[in-house]
């Protein structure tokens, strides 16, 4: 655990190393507190080949900390985002509900910020362009910025894509080739940037006067009351509270001039941000900081209290699907997300528990889980041979799937892991 210094000045460098971090992302206090650890894990989208299988695999610890100072709960750890990222097998557009929640951002960007033909609108980490697609009915200009191997899908259909990291580099060259952006998105992105400080700068160089910032992001109080550990894995560097994003914003010349609560990953926080005067502050803004003080969202004492539920659910979740196995229940998994390959390894639910994943996406069909190794398989397969149980592992669109899968004939029971597990037979 780092050493505590009490509350003194005594900062690290902007750009955090790679591996165990030294102090906080956002402010740089060394006064950091761990809460949870979910032991080592590989990398949550790190699917294997098969021929993968017989190397040894890479794991990194996984557990998270708080920050006293500035309210922000991290990652103890910096995986290098080149093994994170440029060989990922996550497309937005198989997401659907991820896709109306893009659609309805656009439409409303579009409408409160009088977005014209001749203003540019911004994805960071803008994918296969899913997002970016919805401007297209708009005429306004677009442009993505994604380091992934995803991005060539967005390349084919048409969307100019920048393929690397967005950083005060990428950042000086797009203004220089296209100009300042009146809108710059960065949705479920915003918690994995590494260089963040070179991020920032970026995004405030690259902003018209009148531009405006929206993040999307998992949010840290949705997290404990849903006790939703699933979405802690390498990727999400930090879990933010809306007072941790106002501390990082005023740092670096911004403000949060609003801040909504959205549904998507079962609660996220959409905030906005632009240069201090440029908008009115939105009442909703103090609103949501009374409610995190209320809820004890800075102290110490709440996370430990998740933390230890989270390891009740834990072996409350593995004695479960042991006993199924005992009464020789078969068992699969419904999708192969990041968040469901965290639950696995936490939970320990390895190829003796769990026959295979079924999944729709190209990109992960015939690849294996990273840590458990459970084969991930087409979804026709759940259908052709009935399982008796199908653990959802996307069990924030639990509704979405069960529909579906109950519309294509499956006739098995649901198991749904959280945020308390339960059975469902109808």
């Amino acid at each position: 655990m780092p050493k505590k210094d009490n509350f003194k000045h005594d900062f690290c460098v902007q750009t955090p190393s790679l591996g165990h971090i030294t102090c906080c992302q956002v402010c740089f206090s060394k006064n950091l507190a761990t809460f949870l650890s979910l032991g080592h894990q590989p990398p949550s989208d790190a699917f294997l080949r098969g021929a993968d299988l017989v190397k040894s695999e890479i794991t990194y610890p996984l557990s998270l900390y708080f920050c006293p100072k500035c309210s922000l709960v991290q990652l103890g750890y910096v995986v290098d985002p080149k093994l994170l990222f440029q060989d990922y097998v996550y497309n937005s557009g198989t997401n659907n509900s991820l896709k109306v929640n893009f659609k309805n951002l656009v439409d409303k960007l579009i409408v409160r910020f009088k977005l014209k033909t001749d203003d540019l609108a911004i994805d960071v980490g803008s994918n296969d362009g899913t997002l970016l697609e919805n401007y297209r009915a708009h005429g306004v200009r677009i442009l993505g910025i994604d380091p992934s191997s995803v991005a060539v899908l967005a390349i084919k259909k048409g969307i100019p894509t920048i393929i690397d990291f967005f950083n005060e580099r990428v950042a000086a060259s797009v203004n220089k080739k296209y100009g300042k952006a009146k809108v710059i998105t960065a949705t479920n992105v915003f918690a994995h940037v590494v260089e963040l400080g070179s991020f920032m700068m970026g995004i405030t160089k690259l902003l018209a006067s009148d531009g405006v910032f929206i993040s999307e992001s998992h949010y840290l109080l949705d997290i404990i009351k849903c006790l939703q550990y699933d979405s802690i894995y390498h990727e999400h560097l930090r879990y933010y509270s809306l007072r941790s994003l106002i501390f990082l914003f005023k740092k670096h010349g911004l403000e949060v001039i609003d801040v909504e609560r959205i549904s998507t990953h079962n609660g996220s926080l959409r905030v906005y941000a632009a240069r201090p005067g440029s908008y009115m502050v939105s009442q909703r803004v103090f609103k949501l900081l009374n409610l995190e003080e209320r809820n004890g969202l800075y102290d110490l004492k709440l996370l430990r209290i998740f933390a230890k539920r989270v390891e009740e659910h834990r072996h409350f979740l593995q004695n479960l699907i042991l006993k199924l196995n005992q009464k020789s229940k078969s068992i699969v998994g419904i999708g192969a997300p990041a968040k469901g390959n965290t639950l696995l390894n936490a939970c320990r639910l390895g190829l003796d528990m769990i026959d295979y994943l079924v999944e729709k996406s190209d990109l992960k069909i015939g690849m294996f889980a990273p840590g458990t190794h459970i084969p991930v398989v087409s979804e026709k397969k759940l259908f052709d041979e009935q399982p008796d149980y199908a653990l959802v592992l996307s069990w924030n669109i639990a509704d979405e799937l069960i529909t579906k899968l109950r519309t294509l004939g499956y006739r098995g029971k649901f198991i749904i892991p959280l945020p308390k597990p339960q059975i469902i037979s109808k």
